[in-house]
């Protein structure tokens, strides 16, 4: 005989599915949010600093650990785009959360521009030039700017004036040492990002062109393009590493992070001095290389997926992993907190399961009853 199922049943099996899955999705993205080691960055008196989520962790010169600043005491929420030092040791970096929503991401990775309007939407977000010492700051720019999406800075120590490749938007930007327009923008780009100031030109990483584009810095000729620059070799274009996104001078060499499409997994592409491809580093398979800088005549390379910080030879050797007490800390706790969340995606499968078993079950005593 036919047994009609409550409908009080059903909806608890619906609302458990639900749960179910919301909770598998929140825990695996949470998870993924956990990124390792990002931005890398020195200031003027050699100090090197390693982002890796809100924390900022300074080394002296040599390398020593000396502190670990919380972004969050700056009015940081969550780091959005990059950071870059003035000459009196200032940082210039992006206050409030993350503003972007899931339309805005979908936009980006459909390579479409931002169309966000530059205006902070509170007085107490958007770029800030901080003090990290007494965790005081000064709005950049009379009105605010915020980008609300990636973006990359360069300050020139020479005259503090402060270059942003304004990604989403195909843009770059000039600003004073205050954050006042010194030009108008400038177009031709195509998803810029990481910016180098070289014998007095600007390079700029032009992802989505495959290119490190060259143009004039000073303000009356500001983004003349000097040279384009094709940095994706033929072992770059085999290997599907075709997205230029980070450079570095290293001695006589320029060196080269070519993502995947994705933005990740990326390869490590040394040039001469003339860009005349040369090598490829050699870094741990399954790398995701993200910034790249040189420090005590070797090469450091942030590992985003990997909680690393590469070591590498003016050779591109690999050497033993840059390691600090700061920094161990900071991802043994990454690593902990990226195993909760794994753990609440791991029991939202399983509760899904569990709603399954239990239809199975009681179809089953149904059947026999019947």
């Amino acid at each position: 005989m036919n047994s009609k199922v409550h409908p009080l049943v059903v909806v608890l099996v619906i609302l458990s599915t639900f749960l179910a899955i919301g909770v598998w999705m929140w825990g695996t993205e949470e998870a993924k949010e956990i990124g390792g080691p990002a931005e890398l960055r020195t200031d003027p008196d050699g100090h090197l600093y390693i982002q890796i989520q809100n924390q900022l962790l300074e080394h002296d010169a040599d390398g020593v650990f000396l502190d670990r600043h919380d972004l969050a005491k700056l009015g940081v929420e969550s780091v959005l785009g990059s950071i870059a030092f003035f000459s009196d040791g200032d940082i210039l970096l992006r206050r409030g959360p993350d503003p972007r929503t899931l339309s805005d991401n979908i936009r980006a990775y459909q390579r479409r521009t931002n169309e966000q309007s530059l205006i902070p939407q509170s007085p107490d977000t958007g770029l800030y030039r901080c003090d990290l010492e007494t965790t005081t700051c000064m709005l950049f720019g009379s009105k605010g700017i915020d980008f609300k999406a990636a973006h990359s800075i360069f300050v020139d120590w020479r005259t503090d004036e402060v270059y942003i490749t304004d990604t989403t938007r195909h843009l770059l930007r000039k600003y004073s040492a205050s954050g006042e327009a010194l030009a108008e923008p400038v177009t031709g780009f195509k998803f810029p990002n990481q910016l180098l100031m070289h014998g007095g030109q600007l390079l700029v990483a032009n992802t989505n062109y495959h290119q490190i584009r060259v143009v004039d810095p000073s303000t009356e000729s500001f983004g003349e393009e000097l040279d384009a620059i094709d940095v994706v070799p033929e072992v770059g274009t085999a290997a599907g590493q075709t997205w230029p996104s980070h450079i570095a001078r290293v001695g006589e060499e320029w060196w080269v992070n070519n993502m995947r499409t994705g933005m990740n997994e990326g390869g490590i592409y040394i040039f001469d001095d003339n860009w005349r491809y040369d090598r490829k580093a050699t870094l741990p398979p399954h790398a995701d290389p993200i910034s790249l800088i040189s420090f005590r005549d070797e090469v450091l390379i942030s590992d985003w997926n990997n909680d690393r910080v590469h070591r590498i030879s003016s050779r591109g050797q690999p050497l033993k992993d840059f390691a600090s007490p700061g920094l161990d800390q900071v991802v043994a706790e990454s690593k902990t907190a990226r195993r909760q969340f794994e753990m609440y995606s791991y029991g939202g499968i399983g509760l899904f399961f569990l709603v399954i078993v239990g239809l199975l079950v009681r179809g089953l005593a149904v059947s026999m009853s019947s």
